[in-house]
């Protein structure tokens, strides 16, 4: 489930993903995005789990670098993608907070 808290589940864990931005309600294809970076990280991550977290965290983390930059939804939407490609561990790091 997303929006301002991300919830993942699997049926047995749970976790709580307290990123993003509201940025990303506002630019086109943000849904089937984050879909393909889930697919990636669920490519080399052999739970699923582990996998959907690491990628929404990844994929809401980078949207916060990228609003940050940003004047409006649509240098947005360059920011995030360049948030993305550029995004390192110590990003991850720093910024990421799970419950």
């Amino acid at each position: 489930m997303s929006g301002p808290v991300d919830f993942v589940t699997d049926g047995a864990r749970s976790t709580r993903i307290a990123h993003g931005h509201a940025l990303l309600t506002r630019v086109t294809g943000g849904g089937c995005a984050l879909g393909a970076v889930m697919a990636a990280f669920a490519a080399v991550d052999e739970d699923p789990f582990t996998a959907t977290v690491a990628a929404v965290t990844a994929y809401t983390v980078a949207a916060e670098l990228a609003a940050k930059q940003a004047s409006g939804p649509g240098s947005f939407a360059v920011s995030f993608l360049d948030a993305l490609a550029a995004l390192e561990e110590s990003d991850l790091a720093q910024q990421a907070v799970l419950s």
